[in-house]
């Protein structure tokens, strides 16, 4: 079965680890300090038995004219260590009858278990036997007559003692706890997840507001306020899509309904019998207004080029104050055409590492807006020059009657245009310069020095 549950996943996986890391434990304990404490109950049980061999020695030697089952002082003493060590002790001779028995019943216990460890010191014989629990028997060589006999000695621990179950008890305490601990844990993981998962849905399902709260420095909240940044900027992007398209309306619509107008007069003109150089105003006022809709065409696919389809920027070494005298040239008619001067002020530090095709498209349409805007007889002043920590630098500044900070922010906006101003223009040109400047990590800045608007640009 295919678990889907994230707090169950993570849950499990830590009991996984747990279970794993406590086998280990066990492992390790058993090959160390395990063994240390087994070896150190062999060499004390070992020590035992020898003192044991020696008593039972002692009583034999004292009475060796007696059969070993009638000295009255063996038997007790074999009856007393039973007792008081809770032991099963029985006496064979050389062919295996039982001479004596401190217990009542057969001597069937041996044959379960398996033998894990034989012990061998000085003819005494240690045998560990595992079943549920462990069991130690041993068999002590006793001298007497000319076969002697052999002392047998059997005890169970689980009676004795219980340390390995105690620790077996701790492991399992210890991961139960560590179990309850998880618990909260993997909720509190799960819930901020369901939290961003909640917040994602509704903001799928149009909500674009909606945002979501997570706190914490971890990689999840990092996670969250990518959401938060993502959400910004789908809603900015939703929202100034909608007020392109209602302003693209609006552009559309003044040079369509000219059109019409024109075509209607032209008409009118035709049915009356007009000259046709009547009629070539109306023609050519229809000619302006469709290459105005080709303008705004280009640019509005200029905006969606760069907004679906960023092409990689490629930086080239030219000499900059060169490269705007080309350019400069190429507007002199139309700076002729329109009665306008220029007041240039270019210093020339060298060359600069920039895209020549986007700083070729950011000053011109810096240009075409000086130039639309300024009255016949005025003067454009350009500056221009490299400077070191910001790179390349150069404005833009044409005469402009004194302009509020809230238009000088929306300058850049796209369709945005200053009231009163009657310039033919999509509104878009300062729009895609500045987004020419931001993919090139730049800046633009406007500024109104009382008779002046300057437009000043910094590229790294």
């Amino acid at each position: 079965m295919r678990i889907k549950r994230l707090y169950l996943k993570i849950l499990l996986s830590c009991l996984g680890i747990l279970f794993v890391t406590i086998l280990l434990i066990l492992g390790l304990f058993i090959l160390t300090a395990g063994q240390s404490y087994k070896s150190y109950l062999d060499k004390q049980t070992m020590a035992k038995l020898k003192i044991f061999k020696v008593m039972v020695q002692k009583e034999v030697d004292r009475h060796r004219e007696l059969p070993a089952m009638a000295n009255q002082d063996l038997v007790q003493l074999l009856n007393t260590c039973a007792t008081l060590f809770a032991l099963k002790v029985w006496i064979t001779d050389p062919a295996g009858d039982i001479l004596f028995q401190s217990f009542d019943g057969p001597v069937d216990f041996l044959a379960s278990g398996v033998h894990r460890q034989i012990h061998h010191d000085g003819g005494i014989t240690l045998y560990h036997y595992v079943l549920r629990w462990e069991k130690y028997y041993a068999t002590i060589p006793i001298e007497y007559g000319i076969n002697g006999l052999r002392l047998h000695m059997f005890v169970d621990t689980w009676t004795a003692s219980r340390h390995e179950g105690l620790f077996f008890i701790g492991l399992i305490a210890i991961a139960a706890m560590a179990t309850l601990l998880l618990i909260p844990t993997a909720s509190f993981i799960t819930r901020r997840v369901n939290r961003l998962n909640k917040s994602a849905l509704e903001f799928a399902h149009g909500n674009l507001s909606v945002r979501t709260d997570i706190k914490g420095h971890d990689e999840i909240a990092k996670l969250g306020d990518s959401f938060n940044l993502m959400a910004d900027r789908l809603e900015r992007l939703v929202q100034n899509a909608k007020n392109l398209t209602a302003n693209v309306s609006h552009e559309l619509r003044s040079p369509l309904a000219r059109i019409r107008v024109s075509k209607e007069l032209i008409m009118d003109k035709l049915e009356h019998g007009c000259n046709p150089e009547g009629i070539r105003r109306y023609i050519d006022s229809m000619e302006s207004d469709i290459q105005d809709l080709d303008t705004l065409i280009e640019h509005m696919l200029a905006l969606s080029k760069m907004d679906y389809q960023v092409s990689a920027i490629s930086p080239e070494n030219f000499r900059f104050a060169d490269f705007l005298e080309s350019i400069l040239a190429a507007y002199q008619p139309i700076l002729d055409s329109n009665g306008l001067k220029l007041d240039l002020d270019i210093q020339d530090y060298g060359k600069v590492s920039q895209d020549k095709i986007l700083v070729k498209s950011i000053f011109s349409n810096l240009m075409d807006n000086a130039i639309k805007y300024t009255q016949p007889g005025s003067t454009i002043r350009i500056s221009a020059g490299t400077v070191s920590p910001k790179g390349l630098e150069f404005s833009v500044s044409n005469p402009c009657p004194p302009i509020s900070q809230e238009d000088l922010d929306r300058l850049f906006d796209p369709f945005f245009r200053l009231a009163g101003q009657q310039a033919k223009g999509t509104g878009l040109g300062l729009t895609i310069a500045k987004r020419h400047i931001l993919r090139c990590k730049g800046q633009i800045q406007a500024r109104h020095t009382g008779k002046e608007i300057c437009l000043t640009v910094y590229l790294p």
